[in-house]
């Protein structure tokens, strides 16, 4: 049975609940701390456990069979991908009904990033791959996934047909992206250029992890080890500085390496059930998250519309939510977290579940 890393999927859930905390714009509340307001690299984060995950689990494997992988990556994160964007082409459909009863949204159903020419896009999950498509339309956090489910055909393609030379192929791979977005190219889209390095990094990370896990890393170093990594991810969150999309993933990358180890007191707290549960719905968190905040932002328009008060105000561009209360704006940090948090445990049990299942039936 192959190992799980446990404490590495509690970070995936604590990574994606930061990536929630970073797009809700609230006045006064923990939205605003600077951790949270950096908490976007964490998605650098997300390429490179994936990138480490998938080595461990297909990238030593003596036969790959191309069907069984692709049905398994496909139904593994399709199925909520087009559940998602089913509910945003709905949210579309919902604001155009809304306009003919005098209710008015930031921008016009079927325009810009939620154009009618950006469906098919988002279907053949393309958006983040051409300068030519929005990559943030409709469902914006797919922009990722994306990515992420062309790079697992081209794992694919390094494994078997580069068996003897793959670990020189994702080293290539992840220090050619690095070198491209350091110089600022515009061979492939910054996205793509991102998930490459990082995605085939944690690939490398997972083969330095192969030869060395017989080390055993005493208790009190490994801690030590931990605690301070955790403050070097605090600071590069929070952190400005021109540099940050190459040293954030070269921290992340040392950080999957050693927390694989789970040798410290730090891992042992991420294996609680809480955080456990957290890592299980890291991807529904991730996924659902922009809709809940859709809704939170269409609730205030028809608070506004039928009390008068209005709740939201721009500041530097960025629409903020202002209760006038900074107890009142945590307590709603709170409720959309809670919301996110129990969408995703039904996305996850009767959508990702599903798909995982689907995949098992059709198995000869």
């Amino acid at each position: 049975m192959k190992k799980r890393f446990e404490a590495l999927d509690a970070f995936r859930g604590l990574c994606a609940l930061s990536v929630v905390l970073y797009h809700m714009h609230i006045v006064g509340s923990i939205t605003e701390l600077k951790f949270f307001q950096g908490s976007g690299v964490f998605v650098e984060f997300f390429f490179i456990l994936s990138g480490f995950v998938l080595a461990h689990g297909y990238g030593f494997k003596e036969s790959l069979n191309f069907k069984s992988y692709c049905k398994a990556r496909f139904f593994r994160i399709y199925p909520l991908h087009f559940f998602m964007l089913v509910v945003f082409v709905a949210f579309e459909l919902m604001k155009l009904l809304a306009t003919n009863f005098g209710v008015s949204f930031n921008g016009e159903p079927f325009s810009d990033k939620t154009a009618v020419s950006e469906i098919i896009p988002n279907l053949l999950l393309i958006q983040s791959w051409t300068p030519y498509t929005e990559h943030l339309s409709f469902n914006f956090p797919s922009w990722s996934i994306s990515i992420e489910f062309y790079i697992y055909f081209l794992f694919f393609f390094t494994v078997v047909l580069f068996s003897k030379f793959k670990l020189l192929t994702w080293l290539t791979a992840s220090l050619f992206a690095f070198t491209l977005i350091y110089f600022h190219s515009e061979l492939l889209t910054k996205q793509v250029l991102s998930g490459l390095s990082c995605f085939f990094g944690g690939a490398i990370a997972y083969s330095v992890y192969r030869n060395i896990s017989h080390i055993k890393i005493p208790y009190i170093l490994g801690s030590i080890f931990e605690f301070a990594l955790l403050v070097c991810i605090v600071f590069i969150a929070q952190a400005q500085f021109e540099l940050k999309l190459i040293v954030a993933p070269l921290l992340f990358l040392i950080t999957v390496l050693l927390f694989s180890f789970e040798a410290g007191v730090v891992s042992k707290i991420l294996k609680i059930k809480p955080l456990q549960l957290t890592g299980q719905l890291s991807y529904s968190i991730y996924m659902t998250h922009a809709a809940i905040l859709f809704l939170v932002a269409t609730a205030t328009l028809v608070f506004k519309k039928l009390t008068g008060i209005e709740i939201i105000k721009t500041i530097n561009s960025l629409k903020y939510i202002d209760s006038g209360s900074a107890y009142i704006n945590n307590l709603i940090v709170l409720i959309i977290l809670a919301t996110v948090i129990i969408t995703s445990k039904f996305t996850y049990k009767y959508i990702e579940l599903w798909g995982l299942n689907l995949n098992k039936k059709s198995k000869p």
